[in-house]
């Protein structure tokens, strides 16, 4: 079994590699934020961000650290499928129960802050940066960010998509050989 686990900064491309890895491969997908929305919907939360993250938050005091990667593998390995994608990888502990219980490869996708930036901004989610600086600012104090930090050291492979989506498929492509090998 082959697996993987996504993680990355904001307007990555983190949905864009996934995609491709679906269509292009075969993966079997899990998004942990699906099942994050899916809990808070059951418990009538409005889905936003912010309620998303407070939801998150509480379910893991409440139920332990692990409850969302623990749904999350037990979803997968449901799979009958031998390549398995985790997409939205969240914590320090969610990239190692990946690596300890589906020996996973964690791929961390990045992107300048000026692309990602665009990127997002043709979203137009609401409440959204205005600016450059203003995005930079609340990308660094964003919940997540310093876990996302000290995830690092458990990343095996990096995909810089500052370029086109092309190039981050040919990137993908690299990669996947180099995998398998």
């Amino acid at each position: 079994m082959l697996a993987i686990g996504i993680i990355g900064t904001m307007g990555s491309g983190k949905g864009t590699i996934s995609d491709y890895l679906v269509k292009h491969y075969g993966f079997y997908r899990v998004v942990m934020g699906n099942i994050v929305r899916m809990l808070a919907r059951r418990n009538k939360i409005e889905i936003n961000r912010k309620n998303l993250q407070d939801f998150a938050k509480k379910r893991r005091k409440e139920y332990g650290e692990d409850y969302f990667i623990d749904l999350t593998i037990a979803k997968a390995k449901k799979s009958k499928k031998n390549l398995i994608l985790v997409d939205g990888v969240r914590t320090l502990r969610d990239a190692v129960k990946l690596k300890e219980q589906l020996g996973a490869k964690i791929l961390m996708a990045d992107a300048k802050p000026e692309i990602r930036f665009e990127r997002m901004k043709k979203r137009r989610r609401k409440g959204f940066a205005k600016t450059i600086e203003e995005f930079k600012f609340y990308e660094k104090n964003e919940p997540g960010y310093n876990e996302l930090a000290k995830t690092l050291k458990y990343v095996d492979y990096k995909i810089n998509n500052d370029g086109t989506k092309e190039d981050v498929y040919k990137n993908i492509d690299k990669l996947i050989k180099s995998i398998k090998k």
